[in-house]
């Protein structure tokens, strides 16, 4: 952090009062998908603390719009809106974006006249970001968008990526979370001042260690045998497939071996049934375990059950999961997507390069079953990435934001600000 000296009575006459943000995503917790997109919750439960937020989640027509869903967050001070997003089904996905801020209109213009915000906070470029710009522009307001992964794969196509890079372009601000989004949002076009790369965060209080045994106890799980834990919504993407296929190989060498999957449906294409199809193809039927979604409580009562934790992954940006298994102290095997190979070292896990080759994951499962690795030095690596450091971050762009939108500092002072000089008068405010 920049240290530069500001005076106290500067830093309230520059900012007197809180930022209100609207934050526009589809990917949202309910109480029907607990583990659906709870590092966008995480991150906006922690800004609150900051700055005045409410929260619009676009939910596909398909959906059931269940009356508890609200509730599922009103104990965490998040005003929470939930509206029907209307499109045709498996077409004209180049019209989605559109399609979602019609679908949105009437109650973010209903939100902005009760809650005059400064700022559209987006996630994902497209739909939500695309979608966020039009309303941007209509209200007159600045977006925000936060790259957290999809971007990439979506970049495939050549419609994909000019709705992406119109997106990303039109952004008043661009957060990434991991460093090769930020190279993504270059190509597109955006000014490297304009991009600002903040990981996600953890919550060290909840995801810390637990020993083994209670843990297992916890879940009435067996206490002894070798246990490996992989975490996420069901997408092919997420490989679990090459951990299943994996396993007969590891299991030659470790008898007692099992594996947990941790997770449910999510927003992409759901293949729970491949991969029972696999477990039964493999002959794993008895050890391999479905738990299907969990709260974050229990999530991180299964990684402290674990041996050893496993995310096989296509692509990724930031996976949080990650990060939530090395504050248990559980090492780690991963496949280098994303910025995967930043956030694990070698004194906390085995990479590997290509997410296909089941072989090298099982022979990596293998090596680090075998070693004997520093569980405390492993969370207190990750100990300090805590969600409010990274609120902290996020807010000084929600303010560059708006700077760099209407020409002037929040309050409309006319001394310049720059990112160094919000960084110690957002300090001096706490």
């Amino acid at each position: 952090m920049t240290d530069v000296s500001v005076k106290p009575d500067l830093a309230s006459t520059r900012y007197p009062r809180r930022l209100r943000v609207l934050v526009f995503t589809s990917v949202f917790p309910n109480p029907k998908q607990p583990l659906h997109g709870t590092f966008v919750f995480e991150r906006i439960r922690h800004l609150a603390d900051l700055a005045d937020v409410e929260v619009l989640v676009p939910v596909p027509w398909y959906r059931t719009l269940r009356p508890d869903v609200a509730g599922a967050t009103a104990a965490n001070r998040l005003a929470v809106t939930h509206v029907r997003f209307w499109y045709p089904p498996k077409v004209l996905h180049f019209a989605r974006g559109a399609l979602m801020a019609m679908s949105a209109a009437r109650n973010v213009r209903r939100l902005h006249r009760k809650f005059d915000f400064d700022l559209i906070d987006a996630h994902f470029a497209y739909p939500d970001g695309f979608a966020a710009v039009l309303l941007g522009r209509w209200l007159h307001r600045p977006v925000c968008i936060t790259l957290r992964g999809t971007e990439i794969p979506q970049s495939r196509t050549r419609i994909g990526r000019w709705l992406c890079d119109w997106a990303i372009n039109r952004a008043d601000r661009v957060i990434a979370v991991a460093e090769i989004l930020a190279e993504r949002a270059r190509q597109a076009g955006a000014t490297r001042d304009r991009i600002k790369t903040i990981p996600n965060g953890v919550d060290g209080a909840r995801f810390q260690p637990i020993d083994r045994g209670t843990a297992r106890r916890g879940l009435a799980i067996p206490e002894q045998g070798c246990l490996l834990v992989a975490v996420g919504h069901f997408s092919p993407r997420k490989g679990f497939q090459h951990v299943i296929r994996s396993l007969p190989r590891v299991i030659e060498s470790v008898p007692d071996l099992r594996l947990a999957i941790v997770g449910g449906k999510g927003a992409e294409r759901d293949n729970s049934t491949d991969l029972q199809a696999s477990v039964r193809a493999c002959n794993l039927s008895d050890r391999v375990l479905f738990v299907g979604a969990q709260p974050p409580d229990r999530v991180a009562l299964w990684l402290s059950a674990a041996d050893l934790f496993v995310h096989a992954s296509n692509f990724e940006g930031c996976p949080n999961v990650i990060m939530e298994a090395m504050a248990c102290g559980r090492p780690v095997v991963a496949t280098k997507v994303g910025d995967v190979a930043g956030m694990v070292p070698p004194f906390a896990g085995i990479l590997l390069d290509d997410p296909e080759d089941d072989v090298s994951l099982a022979h990596a499962i293998l090596a680090a079953l075998g070693r004997n690795w520093d569980e405390r030095g492993i969370r207190d690596y990750v100990a300090m990435r805590s969600w409010d450091a990274v609120a902290r971050e996020v807010e000084i762009q929600w303010r560059l934001a708006v700077d760099s939108f209407t020409g002037r500092p929040f309050n409309g002072s006319v001394d310049p600000v720059n990112d160094a000089d919000l960084v110690a008068i957002t300090s001096s405010n706490r």
